[in-house]
């Protein structure tokens, strides 16, 4: 867990303190120093919730306004900007890139449809309210735009290091306040999963050899928490030989991730086999079975992470070293019986 949670951090520069208000109180990140609440319009689509929800409409442009309130005795300075939503590689939405690139494949960015960053200076105990543009797509929109407005203290917080060598997690505080545009209240757009390919790796955010489901996203609407079961056996309907269960993972609109399987202990054998992977939300189920291989040298290079593997390495290494030593052997018998041959031959030749 230790790792994951390192491995999450270090793509990040810094450590992030990530909330996405969905009650009506002002948003705080505990330690950050600073509260953000969004000022609510009146085409908020659900009132329930005091991030942003709107209904708006084509080409339409629209001011959000949200109040900061600086909690401390120094003066902050916060970069801010609107974030598209992506899934990350551990399958949860985040709001920390603006501009995510081919984490997502929403067809409009935030970054587009937005104004640009801004850098919002706060005295201390200043409350200031901060106005952030919007306008939406020329054509009509089925579907959400999903984002949120994200809040970066500038200054970093203390840095500690990882178990991993070289590296290090610097602390940011940072918030989101949530963003869902929307053309239509009564058109909602289902979430769709595509499972695309399937492979095997030992880097990756397990830190450990697994193989890894690409499951892509392709509507613009999001599942819900989900609950994805994978079981990879030889064949369709066999003995499992490995599996992973997971729950509470969710996904951005039109993005992607892959889901990781630990290979744990077991020695990997090249050849073919199967994946069945379930992954259940309240609003869908998707079931997906598909055969793929895995080539000798991807097994070796599985094999060869296994730490807890060194004994069936060192019995291959004995064994190349006695074969080197045959050959050895054969190769110097061979010249010294051919020099015996020729000397006698000479010696023949003389008498």
């Amino acid at each position: 867990m230790k790792k994951l949670i390192a491995s999450l951090a270090l793509p990040l520069i810094g450590l992030l303190l990530l909330l996405v208000s969905n009650n009506p109180q002002a948003v705080q990140a505990m330690g950050a120093g600073f509260t953000i609440s969004a000022n609510v319009p009146d085409n908020q689509y659900n009132n329930a919730v005091s991030s942003f929800d709107l209904v708006m409409k084509p080409n339409q442009t629209e001011t959000l306004a949200v109040t900061l309130e600086n909690l401390e005795n120094n003066t902050k300075i916060i970069k801010a900007s609107a974030n598209t939503a992506y899934t990350t590689e551990a399958g949860s939405e985040a709001f920390d890139k603006h501009r995510p690139g081919r984490l997502s494949q929403a067809e409009y960015q935030f970054s587009d449809i937005f104004d640009a960053p801004q850098t919002i200076t706060l005295k201390p105990k200043e409350t200031k309210t901060v106005n952030f543009k919007v306008t939406m797509p020329t054509n009509f929109y089925s579907g959400v735009l999903k984002g949120a407005l994200y809040f970066k203290d500038t200054k970093a917080g203390a840095t500690q290091e990882t178990d991993q060598k070289g590296f290090s997690i610097t602390n940011y505080y940072a918030m989101a306040l949530g963003v869902v545009l929307r053309e239509h209240p009564k058109v909602h757009i289902p979430a769709d999963l595509k499972l695309r390919r399937i492979r095997v790796s030992e880097t990756n955010y397990l830190h450990e050899p697994a193989i890894l489901a690409k499951l892509e996203n392709v509507k613009p609407g999001t599942p819900g928490a989900m609950t994805i079961n994978a079981k990879v056996s030889k064949h369709k309907g066999s003995k499992t030989l490995f599996g992973y269960q997971r729950e509470g993972i969710t996904m951005a609109t039109n993005s992607s991730f892959e889901y990781g399987i630990p290979l744990g202990d077991s020695w990997i054998n090249p050849g073919k086999y199967h994946l069945h992977l379930v992954a259940k939300s309240s609003q869908k189920t998707w079931v997906f079975d598909r055969d793929f291989e895995i080539s000798v040298n991807q097994a070796m290079q599985m094999n060869r992470k296994n730490k807890n593997l060194w004994w069936i390495w060192l019995i291959i290494l004995l064994i190349i070293i006695f074969i080197i030593l045959l050959i050895t052997t054969y190769y110097l018998g061979y010249r010294r019986r051919k020099k015996q041959d020729e000397k006698q031959i000479k010696e023949l030749e003389k008498q």
